[in-house]
């Protein structure tokens, strides 16, 4: 529209283009600016409005969070014990509920907002901005947010939605929303919505919302229920407290157990260790898709993050933790895919997957041969051999399993000298075993560096409880290795006097000759140990100490078992604990089995698992005890060791307090505000006041939206009331930023000869859906399933039309019977956008379909293989760029259409 305008100093100006498009705007000092001046001012604000209408949605997500967490309690049978109830808390909102209930409306608010003011600003006449941008939104919701989140996840890693029976059924009233409003406007009655028909449109919102909660309770499932399963999602835990009774977001044994894998990082204060585990807890703890459009929104302002960020120090140590324990987890699902049904298995313990049978073997020197015997409890022996014979990069220093190594089982890691001519010597292992009646023991001694020289170095016998010349022959001599010879084998003597006797010890040194230094020096090995085994007995099986002391936060007590005098045959053991003061179950895991010693083995190691209550408790004690050996074995006289578990009070005061400092960063990632300070405290300060993990985006974000912040900060917290204050509030605010959305994207339009049709299917629909695609992308990368990330946009979809349109339609259409006329709707350029866009959602929720049951794409809807999910994402971008090019063309008359 063009008018005349003339401002208060009765000067004329230009004629004042699009003065009557607004509600509010536009204001009378616009009428002497330039046209292109007012488009691109008008532009910058509307990108402004879009980010405080970000931000005051992070506040509405907020309390519909707050409101939808809120938990009631219930008593519970207490599965350990008869007649006994525990109480605990469940969520009162239903999850698929509260999705199409209150999240659709917070992530769909401006949209529908837009509808009903532009509804009610016309006098309830119908306008083309309201109900294109619901189409618009849609349409870039399904196809683009979908094509982000497809190639969003690294490949070849997969998410698949979980309540697919959930997502059919609001997949469906996606697509039929669009068609019902196509069948409204065009068939039905066409261009006008009768009262029956807008009252059928808003009752179809509810149906959706109570069809998908049926469908989540299985009412419409086929197939027989998993009641195993169904009974494991039913068992509840109750929360443990701190001291002032407040509940926990963790269990202290994950605490004691994330300690023991992060190990002995001295250099980590205690703040730094309960940020680690505050991190794996906000990684891994179960997020509602509320949460994750909050997190949107604030990556567009710099808000606080609810996802806890670590400092660049920190996160390079939680990286390494976080793999090893991703290497743990997929060691323990082979594991327990195998079966492996050994009684003394332990499947959550990924260090227990692959060992040897015992700590130390004897060998036959005729045999030419050792057998060590390795248990596998996860990967098959294929895995093991495959990762045994992996080759290994050359870096200075040769590890146990080198080629050259000997005895690889007890060969350390040696650092080659700086100097290149340098040659190192030192024994191919620490000990040696060997049975009596082979009357001779070879030991070894490897070089390793510099090889073209020739070296001496000699070797001298040191009694141990062995006597030269009455259990061995004594050594002391020089020896020889010629250029290029990497290893030289020397024999000692056993003297076999057919007498039976405890096995003896003696030791064998190695030495550098004077002057030998200069081109050889000595490696960590310099003295082996060789034991001469009685071989003509199947030995006695004791316990090597009879006191064991172990801390309670230990893990596993091992206690070992020895077999002296004699190694023939193959003999066992059974052993069993006993409670002395420490109670079994309570203190330490009770344990009664039987130990295998193979022909040659020595030793044996039983662990017996300790509980860590984190209780403060006086020492406590409970005894281990072995009987009935068999394979003519005996008992030696430590038949019954006593394990003392001691209380380590400063390992629990730690954890106490690192305990309280993990649940400080973890009430710092809540949505729920408790008062106006903290409000203001995070609105005026950079990521939340987080500055040491804040980012250059952070700061540009955050300067940005000060104003909207600072503003906004005065909305009631959301502690209030439970939330609904804050609710109605900024809904009252968000309306009228979308009133002032819906004048600007208008005037905007006009000023850059865009129809309205199309100004609400491009850059509205557009601005108001981009915190739901950083939203969606975020859940795709931290969910484990697709339902948060795309599973919800065919639900929103739904409600936008049945809601959006459905109520201002049912208002307009009760207003024009009241006066005994119709209330008009123009079909026109909306029903060819809704017919484009139904396509366009067929061709890609068939898509979506076949992602889920072809190989080829990883049998998953988002994620797969590099190539397949970069076409899809291709293609679901494809059908969005036609489906705006159509509506255009059609728009501006280049398609000709008759609804």
């Amino acid at each position: 529209m063009l008018d005349e305008h003339t401002n208060s100093t009765g000067v004329s100006c230009e004629r004042f283009r699009c003065s009557a498009r607004g509600l509010i705007l536009p204001f009378g000092i616009e009428a002497c600016m330039p046209l292109k001046l007012r488009a691109t001012l008008y532009f910058i604000f509307l990108l402004y409005l879009f980010l405080g209408i970000a931000i005051i949605a992070d506040i509405f997500m907020s309390s519909i969070e707050t409101i939808t967490s809120k938990r009631r309690k219930i008593r519970y049978p207490d599965p350990g014990e008869k007649d006994k109830y525990l109480t605990v808390e469940v969520r009162t909102w239903n999850d698929t509920v509260a999705n199409l209930t209150l999240m659709a409306l917070g992530s769909s608010s401006p949209e529908i907002l837009l509808s009903i003011i532009e509804i009610i600003g016309n006098r309830f006449e119908a306008g083309e901005l309201g109900p294109g941008t619901i189409v618009g939104s849609a349409a870039y919701n399904l196809l683009m947010i979908s094509a982000l989140c497809i190639s969003s996840i690294s490949a070849p890693e997969t998410r698949r939605i979980k309540l697919y029976s959930v997502f059919m059924i609001t997949s469906f009233f996606g697509f039929f929303a669009y068609i019902w409003m196509f069948i409204v406007l065009s068939v039905i009655s066409k261009d006008v919505v009768d009262l029956w028909e807008a009252v059928i449109t808003f009752l179809l919102f509810p149906l959706v919302v109570i069809l998908a909660y049926l469908a989540e309770k299985n009412f419409f499932a086929s197939k027989k229920i998993d009641m195993d399963e169904e009974e494991q999602t039913l068992i509840l835990t109750p929360p443990e407290h701190d001291e002032n009774g407040s509940p926990r977001n963790f269990r202290k044994d994950e605490l004691l157990q994330f300690l023991r894998d992060l190990g002995q990082t001295t250099h980590l204060s205690l703040e730094d260790k309960a940020q680690l585990f505050a991190a794996k807890l906000s990684e891994s703890m179960h997020r509602s898709r509320m949460q994750y459009r909050i997190q949107g929104a604030r990556m567009l302002t710099g808000g606080k993050s609810l996802f806890l960020n670590l400092p660049d120090k920190l996160q390079e140590i939680y990286s390494e933790v976080h793999n090893r324990d991703s290497i743990a987890e997929h060691r323990a699902s082979m594991a327990s895919k195998l079966g492996d049904d050994e009684e003394d298995t332990d499947a959550d313990d990924p260090r227990s997957l692959i060992e040897f049978s015992t700590t130390s073997y004897a060998i036959l020197e005729h045999e030419q041969r050792v057998t060590l015997k390795v248990k596998r409890r996860g990967p098959t022996d294929f895995d093991i051999y495959e990762r045994a014979i992996k080759p290994q990069s050359f870096d200075g220093s040769f590890s146990a399993d080198h080629p050259h190594g000997g005895r690889k089982s007890t060969l350390s890691k040696i650092e080659i000298d700086d100097d290149p001519r340098m040659a190192v010597l030192e024994f191919a292992s620490s000990s040696y075993a060997v049975l009596e009646r082979e009357q001779r023991v070879t030991i070894e001694v490897i070089r390793y560096g510099f090889m073209n020289s020739v070296i001496h170095f000699r070797l001298d016998t040191i009694d141990g409880t062995a006597t030269a010349g009455e259990d061995y022959v004594k050594l002391s001599e020089e020896f020889k290795m010629e250029r290029g010879q990497q290893e030289k084998r020397i024999t000692i003597h056993v003297i076999d006097d057919n007498q039976w006797e405890p096995d003896e010890t003696f030791f064998v040194k190695i030495s550098l000759p004077e002057g030998e230094e200069a081109r050889t020096r000595l490696g960590s090995k310099t003295i082996a140990l060789v034991t001469i085994i009685n071989d003509d007995e199947p030995g006695v099986i004791e316990f090597e100490e009879p006191i064991t002391l172990v801390k309670e936060s230990i893990g596993k007590a091992e206690i070992k078992l020895v077999r002296v005098n004699g190694a023939d045959g193959r003999v066992s053991v059974h052993y069993r604990t006993k409670d002395i003061d420490a109670i079994a179950t309570r203190d330490y895991e009770p344990a009664e089995s039987e130990v295998i010693f193979e022909h040659g083995e020595i030793s044996k190691i039983i662990a017996i698992p300790i509980i860590n209550d984190l209780e403060a408790e006086k020492d406590e004690s409970f005894a281990v005890e072995i009987y009935d050996p068999t394979g003519g074995a005996q008992l030696g006289k430590h038949t019954r060791t006593v394990v003392t578990i001691i209380n380590d009070d400063d390992y629990k005061t730690m954890a106490n307090r690192m305990a309280s400092l993990v649940q400080v960063d973890m009430d710092k990632l809540s949505v729920t505000k408790t008062s106006w300070g903290q409000q203001f405290q995070d609105a005026m300060n950079v990521n939340g006041g987080d500055l040491e993990t804040a980012k250059f985006g952070h700061y540009v974000g955050h300067a940005l939206a000060f104003f909207w912040k600072v503003l906004f900060a005065f909305v009631p917290p959301t502690a209030m009331a439970g939330g609904w204050l804050t609710f109605f509030v900024s809904l009252f605010f968000i309306a009228v930023l979308t009133a002032v959305v819906g004048d600007v994207a208008a005037i905007f339009g006009c000023l850059v000869g865009l129809k309205d049709s199309i100004t609400a299917i491009s850059f509205v629909a557009l601005g108001t859906s981009l915190p739901d695609t950083f939203a969606s992308m975020i859940a795709a990368k931290n969910s484990k399933t697709a339902d948060d990330a795309i599973g919800n946009v065919t639900g929103s979809n739904s409600v936008n039309v049945f809601l959006g349109l459905g109520l201002p339609w049912l208002v307009a259409a009760i207003y024009w019977e009241s006066k005994n006329l119709p209330f008009t709707v123009k079909a026109g350029d909306l029903s060819f956008s809704v017919l484009v866009f139904s396509v366009c959602c067929v061709l890609g929720m068939l898509v979506l379909i076949l992602r889920r049951y072809l190989s080829i794409f990883g049998k998953a809807e988002l994620g797969g293989p590099a190539i397949p999910k970069y076409l899809c994402s291709v293609f679901f971008v494809l059908l969005w760029i036609g489906y705006l090019a159509l509506s255009s063309l059609q728009a501006y008359g280049y398609i000709k259409w008759q609804s």
